[in-house]
């Protein structure tokens, strides 16, 4: 059968009504999916920073998530879900892997999935019988997607839907490449970066960049958005139009090359919290929070009421963005588009509020900030089903080529998600871990490491300055805010999991001793 080609020219065409979508360049597309039209399409929403700790739907006291307390009547959810990581990199590399950070290796801001398992990645496993759709608002998770480019069909960049971008200098035409070539220009040209570079490459631009960045960042606030427009401090934006936007892509053009997969990462409910004025101030509460001294590895050291007011900024805005996702979900329900589709609703890290940080990305893995939320909804689900056992962020490929009936590799290092194949396992081991300071291809020597086994949760520090290597264990089914240090107290259950854990580190270091 003659392969038929469709240009990017023709796909712009096709996708005139998302709203200013700024496409990647299309591929050739084969009529034989035309012939896999019984084959289910997969979406995949990503609310980046979202805590499963902060959401009405497990529990928190706040009404942070009716719309997805909405949807989950007819989705199965699940309540012990965990991230392999505690930022961008590692999370979503782990998620779209199917592998633990100390296996893909992407373990630094602006990381990378070791090149050697470059094909070891969702959009490559499900191949090309399905069109892949990626999109992400986060740079870091952008760098990903082009890592796995030739994997993917369309591919968007980080700005499409957005009104407004921070910096002078956006490389559009660099579209191979796109999102390593901003970051040469943005290290090259200014000094907003996490690298501790004192000058820019160019003293005259990189100060007009600059200038022009300090000024933006105050320049864009309105009545609608007091506290200024949501910005992942490259570029602004709506919640309302990015979701819409998505949205009139599966309507309007997916749908014409089904069956296909759709990935779309939001930056929301990631700080800045710029919640619109409509939540501000809808939690006036005295909610209870746990006082929790300053960790001594902590990164910042914020105070008990700077902590509690941006909780409840973080709150809002979680409550912003649930409204949103509530209206995207509807209008594609009536639309018709989630007819033959399964759609899967998570994030790649939490978001803490304790022991002196405000954010994620530190040197701690406390369950804020691991514990995320997973739903699913299969086309034509009609209740709810609840599962508690604890589930992995390694997990999502595995069920998800199981759902579309592919063959799940036996090196994917997740597990098939219960009621998709799988098993409620209490007995079930998973190891988040954080090591960015530690250079990718060595021993893993500066890393806090975490055990997750039925009720407990074990962590280990180990090689930071200043601190020696230490343990700490917690019973999360009796303790969940982690307050109570059993490690010297249950000498049975500590001395069990330690040695569990630093096997696997011993094990995961085996491939990377220094010569």
């Amino acid at each position: 059968m003659k392969r038929a080609k469709i240009s990017r020219r023709d796909f712009l065409k096709l996708s005139a009504l998302t709203a200013g979508a700024a496409l990647g360049a299309a591929r050739v597309i084969s009529p034989q999916r035309l012939l896999q039209a019984d084959k289910p399409n997969i979406l995949i929403f990503v609310f980046d920073a979202m805590s499963a700790r902060h959401l009405s739907l497990h529990g928190y006291p706040r009404k942070t998530t009716p719309n997805l307390e909405k949807f989950a009547e007819r989705a199965s959810v699940y309540h012990t879900h965990y991230s392999a990581g505690n930022f961008t990199t590692s999370g979503t590399a782990s998620m779209l892997t199917g592998l633990y950070p100390w296996t893909h290796r992407a373990i630094n801001y602006r990381g990378m999935v070791d090149r050697s398992l470059a094909e070891r990645n969702l959009f490559h496993l499900v191949g090309n019988g399905y069109t892949r759709f990626a999109f992400t608002q986060n740079l870091w998770a952008d760098i990903l997607l082009s890592q796995f480019e030739k994997d993917l069909d369309y591919h968007p960049p980080c700005d499409s839907y957005s009104q407004v971008a921070q910096s002078l200098f956006q490389p559009d035409e660099l579209s191979n490449d796109r999102t390593i070539a901003y970051y040469l220009f943005q290290d090259f040209l200014n000094l907003r970066t996490d690298e501790p570079h004192p000058l820019p490459g160019s003293l005259f631009i990189g100060s007009t960049e600059l200038s022009r960045a300090l000024a933006s960042d105050n320049g864009h606030s309105s009545i609608d958005y007091p506290r200024g427009l949501p910005t992942n401090y490259d570029f602004y934006y709506e919640n309302a139009l990015v979701l819409d936007g998505v949205g009139r892509m599966v309507q309007s053009s997916l749908p014409q090359f089904s069956p296909y997969l759709g990935y779309f990462h939001f930056w929301s409910p990631h700080g800045p919290y710029n919640a619109r004025r409509d939540f501000i101030g809808i939690f006036q509460d005295d909610l209870s929070v746990h006082a929790k001294p300053r960790h001594p590895i902590a990164g910042d050291d914020y105070s008990a009421e700077q902590q509690r007011e941006d909780r409840r900024k973080y709150d809002e805005y979680i409550a912003d963005v649930d409204v949103e996702f509530g209206r995207l979900i509807s209008n594609l329900e009536q639309s018709g588009a989630l007819q033959n589709s399964y759609v899967i609703v998570t994030s790649d890290h939490g978001e803490l509020f304790e022991r002196g940080e405000i954010g994620h990305a530190s040197a701690l893995l406390y369950a804020h900030v691991t514990h995320i939320p997973l739903l699913i909804r299969a086309p034509g689900q009609q209740q709810r089903m609840d599962y508690h056992s604890m589930t992995t962020n390694l997990d999502l490929v595995p069920t998800i080529l199981k759902i579309i009936g592919q063959d799940v590799p036996g090196w994917l290092e997740g597990s098939l998600l219960p009621g998709f194949g799988g098993n409620e396992d209490a007995s079930r081991s998973f190891f988040p871990m954080v090591a960015k300071d530690n250079p990718a291809f060595q021993p893993l020597k500066r890393a806090t490491f975490t055990l997750l086994k039925g009720p407990y949760e074990l962590f280990f520090f180990t090689g930071y300055p200043d601190y020696a290597d230490s343990f700490e264990l917690y019973d999360l089914y009796e303790d969940p805010n982690e307050l109570r240090d059993l490690f010297k107290e249950d000498i049975n259950t500590a001395s069990q999991m330690k040695e569990e854990l630093l096997d696997a580190v011993s094990a995961a270091n085996r491939n990377f001793q220094e010569k």
